[in-house]
């Protein structure tokens, strides 16, 4: 399985517990949840309810709408999704006060630029889904383009 497919296998769920270096189990012991409960919403067979959801979005400081879609179903893990827990996870160390700053803003840069890359992709992805001739071939000369321009920077 390729890391792609893996991410996408993931929720936003699963990856805060991961980050938060947990189990499932010792989060589910301490806000008094079934093993029963997680694996249903992490597998997504059934939505979080919404007094479960303030708790979970509590226990992790982090906003609810990063956790479920409209439907409180746990949301898939995606790049820009995976980009924005950790630029949000780092903002809260630096206001925890951690003593050195600057290689955590440097980080936050880098994954700001990133998530404009993923969000490019994104774009392309949904033009390359259209069927259609014009578009298909607009976006082979965009990319001829583009690739020269490479050539040509690495010549210079």
């Amino acid at each position: 399985m390729s890391d792609q497919n893996i991410l996408n296998s993931k929720t936003t769920l699963e990856y805060l517990v991961l980050v938060n270096e947990r189990s499932y189990s010792a989060i589910g012991r301490e806000l008094n949840i079934t093993p029963q409960q997680f694996s249903d919403w992490i597998k997504k067979r059934r939505p979080i309810p919404q007094e479960r959801l303030k708790t979970l979005s509590d226990y992790f400081d982090i906003d609810e709408s990063y956790l479920v879609d409209e439907n409180n179903f746990t949301k898939n893990l995606d790049p820009i999704n995976k980009i924005d827990i950790q630029m949000l996870l780092i903002k809260k160390k630096i206001n925890e006060g951690v003593e050195e700053t600057e290689p955590y803003l440097e980080h936050i840069q880098k994954l700001q630029k990133e998530k404009a890359k993923q969000i490019r992709i994104g774009r392309l992805a949904s033009i390359l889904h259209h069927d259609d001739e014009e578009i298909d071939r607009g976006i082979d000369l965009f990319l001829t383009e583009m690739e020269q321009l490479i050539r040509g920077k690495r010549n210079d």
